[in-house]
């Protein structure tokens, strides 16, 4: 017998020594360590995506810090520039440019509203999830071209929740 799974050569006088359940176990031992060193590289390679998102996201955040101080620097520098070239008072000047940052927190924030009514939810999982229980129950015939077929003269059922 071989001591270590896949080392020998088909053909080659061991391999006809062996019986159908020690090749059966060599290649359920062989396929269940193909699959542990996948997930370990998934690990490993899931591991050092994670670090670099971190990273990137703490350097997003010191941006973010950075632009907002920029834009309270601006603000200040705008209500001086209205005081001074306007010839308004300092308050409606600085009054004004409040406004300003109001009306486009309004527009931004009614952006959202209407792209948050437009969200479909799941609509494509509900469906994919309803045909393969349709296929898992009988009902559909799995795809052989690509398409799901109904096993009887009964429609595909319905997505979950509609």
């Amino acid at each position: 017998m071989v001591d270590k799974p896949g080392t020998g050569r088909p053909g080659t006088a061991s391999d006809s020594d062996r019986s159908i359940g020690e090749l059966v176990s060599d290649a359920t031992d062989n396929l269940s360590r193909i699959v542990r060193l996948e997930l370990r590289l998934a690990k490993l390679e899931a591991k050092a995506d994670a670090t670099r998102i971190g990273k990137s996201v703490g350097e997003f955040g010191a941006a973010a810090f950075v632009l907002h101080l920029v834009l309270i620097l601006f603000s200040v520098t705008a209500g001086l520039f209205l005081a001074e070239v306007a010839g308004w008072a300092f308050w409606l000047s600085f009054l004004t440019v409040t406004g300003f940052y109001l009306l486009i927190a309004a527009v931004l924030i009614l952006v959202a509203v209407i792209n948050l009514r437009r969200r479909q939810g799941l609509a494509r999982t509900a469906l994919t999830t309803s045909r393969l229980m349709g296929i898992l129950r009988g009902e559909i015939r799995p795809p052989g071209n690509g398409s799901v077929e109904a096993a009887s003269d009964s429609e595909a059922p319905e997505p979950a929740g509609r």
